[in-house]
């Protein structure tokens, strides 16, 4: 692939990612908003803000359950923004003329690290989900939780490989 395309391919990706997070900040602002909503002005307002998840009644069951699948779902929403958030910035280091430096190394160590986290956290709160389906009602939440610690192991991987080429590059004082 030559130089060209290349860059051009980064830049459609750096657009997408921009739009991913203004998406995924949106979303976790409506479900921030929302629950603040239902906890201090209406139950309902939750509702009536935020269509995909109905908790109505978990809320009328069991007040405790429902603040923990909320603050669950936007927990896991918070650190898949935030991820987003590391991506764009990324981007935003990394020099195609000398991809391979310690800053961006570090960056996708990182990155791996909150795709860790997340899948941690994903897996934790998938549990809960499937307990509380089984006493009080059926959820439909569900985060792929082996499917991010994989990821998360992926991108651990190429961060190794970046290390190495940054350790390559520095010794050899080439740019690839």
């Amino acid at each position: 692939m030559n130089t060209k395309s290349s860059k051009t391919i980064l830049t459609i990706m750096n657009v997408l990612f921009w739009i991913v997070f203004i998406a995924l900040c949106i979303e976790t602002g409506v479900l921030l908003c929302s629950y603040l909503a239902s906890v201090f002005i209406t139950e309902t307002a939750n509702f009536k803000l935020y269509k995909p998840i109905d908790l109505n009644e978990i809320l009328t069951k069991d007040v405790v359950q429902y603040h923990i699948i909320m603050t669950s779902y936007i927990i896991m929403n918070f650190l898949k923004t935030f991820i987003a958030y590391k991506v764009v910035k990324l981007f935003t280091i990394l020099k195609f003329e000398k991809p391979f430096t310690t800053e961006t190394t570090k960056f996708v160590f990182d990155i791996s690290l909150w795709v860790f986290i997340t899948g941690i956290f994903g897996a934790v709160a998938n549990s809960n989900f499937k307990w509380i389906s089984k006493t009080i009602q059926k959820l439909s939440i569900e985060w792929n939780a082996n499917e991010i610690i994989f990821f998360a192991g992926l991108i651990y991987i190429i961060a190794v490989i970046m290390q190495k080429g940054t350790e390559i590059q520095d010794e050899n004082d080439l740019t690839v």
